[in-house]
């Protein structure tokens, strides 16, 4: 079942943590590609200070105080990051999605990343990018798209979930709004459970 807007209205670290599981859906030359969703984060809402840069930039806090379920193409480092937009509109939130367990499509995901080894196709936010091919002007476009959805997937219980602070901050970087499978090997990295699991904390 593809993903409804309305999955994307709450909090972002609620949001987060129910991602994990799903499944993003690519249709690119006629296959799809399909990944699992294994390591998210959860930003904005209204004591994120991490948000601070992009606040400078009124279009894209425009776009994140906007309704949810709309695409956020962050730039980092000259790579994209794919970012969905949470929350009612009037509160700037994301999830980033961090890492995809590949499951079809794993050739042609080969190919868009000019890698052969499979586990290095999407365990980070950049390469999953690379190889769903996720094109940076669907930014402000709201899901789902005829080429680019989310489906429901399996449920996945708490026990089997992490959670722990953010990587690579200079800000917000004591937050533990990261949420990742534990032991899975797409992970972008390995980490144990350090804090009680959260479910929604703005």
């Amino acid at each position: 079942m593809t993903l409804p807007v309305e999955f994307f209205l709450p909090s972002p670290l609620q949001v987060a943590r129910q991602l994990l599981g799903c499944v993003i859906v690519r249709r690119m030359d006629d296959e799809l590609l399909s990944g699992r969703i294994v390591e998210t984060e959860a930003y904005g809402g209204l004591h994120d200070p991490s948000c601070h840069i992009v606040a400078r930039d009124r279009r894209i806090w425009d776009l994140l105080k906007g309704p949810p379920a709309v695409l956020y193409m962050h730039r980092s480092y000259e790579h994209y990051l794919l970012n969905i937009v949470t929350s009612a509109p009037g509160t700037p939130a994301c999830v980033l999605v961090r890492a995809l367990e590949p499951l079809t499509g794993h050739a042609l995901m080969r190919r868009n990343r000019r890698i052969t080894s499979d586990r290095d196709l999407t365990n980070g936010p950049a390469k999953l990018v690379q190889a769903l091919a996720i094109k940076p002007d669907w930014e402000g476009l709201t899901l789902p798209l005829p080429a680019f959805w989310l489906d429901a997937g399996e449920p996945v219980t708490n026990d089997s979930v992490v959670n722990t602070v953010r990587i690579g901050l200079k800000y917000g970087k004591d937050l533990p709004w990261r949420f990742a499978l534990q032991n899975n090997p797409w992970v972008s990295r390995k980490t144990v459970q350090t804090l009680p699991l959260l479910t929604d904390r703005r």
